[in-house]
């Protein structure tokens, strides 16, 4: 009986490390491309619109370092998106390895190619616990939508592509942000957080939100066990057609609070935007 019990004991010790290796070293860099397809009358084109959301990266070494950082352009690119969506959280704000500098953590955004354009919002990671992130943003050149938006004339469609502040360290507001559009123009709106979406005007297309990392740990059958949302894992990730409206939330590239994530791993979101 004893020698079953040791061997049950090195068993779980065994089966809880091996776990842990992986959820903190492997997972973490098994990149994948996660693709959504939203049809709705709202887009006015026969054409339909590929998009890709980059969100979350939360630069720190050894997980998302620059070289990292350039390989997920180089993947996003290869993509031929016609628009990049950069959703906030551009920094690691946990303790566990080294922070990188601002200007390093963004630098690699510059190299992104979409045919018609990159726009990028904030989060609060970027807002609060760190120095400098909105800033080195900024540099880069990539327009920073806060609560505001631009109109886009690319292959002949004409939209809208908007951006509110975070909803935790910003003033998030919606109807400001879409109320310059032009009136023919479907609108792309960019949340960091998910949780604005319900409030969302049918104006909008397509809502695209990070922040929550897909719940970071998932787990058999249950899936997410928690996400920083008020609405718990309701908008953990995935596609949500609610009311009307559509919504996307990218499981992210990075990690916060702990180096892990399990059976979550990071991605690229593309989605295809079409009537």
């Amino acid at each position: 009986m004893k020698k079953i019990l040791k061997y049950s004991v090195l068993v779980v010790l065994g089966t809880a490390i091996a776990i842990g290796v992986y959820a903190c070293f492997i997972e973490p860099f098994r990149l994948v491309v996660t693709e959504y397809t939203v049809k709705t009358d709202k887009w006015n084109s026969d054409k339909p619109l590929k998009i890709v959301v980059l969100a979350d990266a939360h630069a720190v070494s050894p997980w998302m370092t620059e070289a990292h950082l350039n390989r997920v352009v180089e993947k996003a690119n290869g993509l031929n998106p016609d628009i990049v969506l950069l959703l906030g959280d551009y920094v690691a704000t946990h303790k566990f390895g080294t922070q990188l500098k601002p200007d390093d953590g963004v630098r690699p955004y510059q190299n992104l190619k979409p045919a018609c354009g990159t726009f990028a919002v904030l989060g609060n990671h970027d807002l609060h616990h760190s120095v400098g992130w909105p800033e080195a943003l900024a540099r880069t050149g990539i327009p920073i939508l806060q609560n505001d938006l631009k109109e886009i004339k690319c292959h002949g469609q004409s939209f809208a592509v908007a951006g509110v502040e975070d909803l935790w360290w910003g003033h998030t507001d919606i109807e400001k942000a879409i109320s310059s559009a032009d009136k023919t123009s479907p609108i792309i709106l960019m949340m960091h957080n998910p949780d604005s979406f319900p409030v969302t005007p049918s104006r909008v297309a397509l809502s695209v939100a990070g922040h929550t990392h897909g719940g970071q740990i998932r787990l058999p059958v249950i899936g997410a066990i928690t996400a920083p949302s008020r609405y718990g894992v309701r908008y953990a990730r995935g596609q949500f057609h609610e009311n009307g409206n559509d919504l996307v939330v990218s499981s992210g590239l990075g990690m916060s609070v702990l180096p892990v994530r399990f059976l979550c791993p990071p991605e690229i979101t593309v989605i295809y935007l079409e009537r």
